[in-house]
């Protein structure tokens, strides 16, 4: 299966990779929100901060931030949620059920909240993305049954992809488009910390209290750090545009 599945997404990135175009220009057109006279709300084109330039700047580390409590409750779900749903005396066909069932629902929450961003803001489809997920854990603290984290499942697989959507088009925002896939990969070091820290904390609290419990409120805890740092994120000075 894992040859299959590896052979479809080489074949499948490297034909629509051709598809790719770096800017509208190429194909004699102007990126949407401009006009033909160039004139643009935000970073564009081949402007923008560089690297060095934007690891300096108050933004940069706020974003980290949120990266970093993103990747944490994502991967702590994604690996947690069938043990302790088996621990319940689910059988574990309905708990990889759950687990399809998030996969499912960030699908539809990267495109209709990926909408909605393009309408409201990225920043903000951050916030109500992490609130959601704040209440999904909360709500999983108490869940017992099966159609609980059916419940669960449905609302933080949705709210996760908010966030997933509006990583790339948030920086593009702040720091243009110059270096901006050396940035995102830079920044995306967040959500791999975090997802490295988050499951293997959610296991060592599991083992300590033999319940996960407490590790759902820790990421309910980290989902509100999420929200308070989202709110503090503003446009670098002299820049005024939404994010």
């Amino acid at each position: 299966s894992y040859i299959i599945m590896g052979s479809l997404v080489l074949i499948v990135v490297v034909l629509v990779a051709q598809l790719l175009r770096r800017d509208p220009s190429q194909m004699g057109q102007v990126p949407y929100g401009e006009n033909k006279g160039g004139e643009w709300g935000s970073q564009s084109g081949n402007e923008g901060f560089p690297l060095r330039e934007a690891v300096c700047t108050r933004q940069f580390w706020v974003i980290f931030g949120m990266f970093f409590c993103f990747g944490f409750c994502t991967l702590v779900t994604m690996v947690h949620i069938v043990p302790h749903a088996t621990d319940l005396g689910i059988p574990a066909a309905s708990a990889a059920n759950i687990l399809a069932t998030i996969g499912g629902l960030t699908i539809a929450g990267r495109v209709i909240l990926g909408g909605v961003a393009d309408k409201i803001g990225n920043r903000l489809v951050f916030i109500i993305g992490f609130i959601l997920m704040s209440a999904a854990f909360f709500w999983l603290v108490p869940a017992t049954e099966v159609w609980m984290l059916y419940l669960f499942a449905i609302v933080f697989g949705f709210a996760q992809g908010g966030p997933a959507a509006s990583q790339s088009p948030l920086l593009a925002r702040l720091f243009g488009l110059s270096s901006h896939g050396l940035i995102l990969g830079v920044t995306s070091l967040g959500v791999t910390t975090g997802a490295a820290i988050g499951p293997f904390l959610a296991g060592y609290i599991f083992d300590v209290t033999g319940s996960y419990q407490v590790a759902y409120i820790v990421c309910a805890a980290v989902s509100i750090v999420g929200i308070i740092l989202t709110a503090l994120l503003t446009p670098p000075r002299g820049v005024q545009y939404k994010l």
